[in-house]
């Protein structure tokens, strides 16, 4: 939950540990402001006004193809494990 600075790098170390899927949340829109700690945000997102974690999906996938990267658009009790990196 959370993909400003902390959570994108959270995020990438995460899917580079290899489980079988990540699932993101952030529906804020990406700013200019989150580009400078989120490392996969581009102008683009910013112009097109894409949720932060729909803006970062493909990125993180490209990470590691034997992990099933996604976004889902609301909260789930459906997860083994839930790390938050902002409110």
């Amino acid at each position: 939950v959370g993909m400003r600075g902390l959570g994108a790098e959270t995020a990438k170390n995460l899917i580079l540990s290899g489980p079988a899927s990540v699932d993101i949340y952030d529906n804020e829109v990406a700013t200019h402001s989150d580009m400078s700690a989120n490392f996969i945000l581009t102008e683009e997102h910013v112009q097109n006004k894409t949720p932060r974690a729909a803006a970062c999906v493909q990125r993180l996938q490209e990470f590691n193809s034997y992990v099933k990267v996604g976004a889902v658009d609301k909260l789930s009790t459906d997860y083994d494990i839930v790390v938050f990196t902002e409110n």
